[in-house]
């Protein structure tokens, strides 16, 4: 309980301190520098976007997976040839073993 009115009279204290304080305010001029010296800059254009150098990453990138899909298709029929060349290791693929 007297946790809780440390705490209040903490926050009493911390707003009255604020009585009394001058609000800050801007020199009438402020404004009007700003403006001269916006308008007297010189604003450096954009850069354009590198547009071939993404256009060659989105090509390699494509050329990779199609190469690595065609690798693993190619890769997979072997093995799968591979494994067929016996019947017996043929049929024994084909059975189910799901209910044993």
């Amino acid at each position: 309980m007297t946790n809780n009115a440390d705490k209040e009279k903490w926050i009493k204290e911390a707003l009255d301190s604020t009585q009394g304080i001058v609000r800050a305010s801007p020199s009438p001029d402020l404004f009007k520098k700003i403006t001269v010296e916006l308008a007297s800059r010189q604003f450096a254009k954009t850069r354009p976007l590198p547009v071939k150098q993404w256009a060659a990453a989105a090509i390699l990138l494509l050329a990779l997976n199609v190469g690595s899909v065609m690798y693993f298709a190619s890769r997979h029929t072997k093995i799968s040839e591979s494994a067929t060349v016996n019947p017996i290791a043929g049929a024994m693929e084909a059975e189910s073993t799901y209910n044993y």
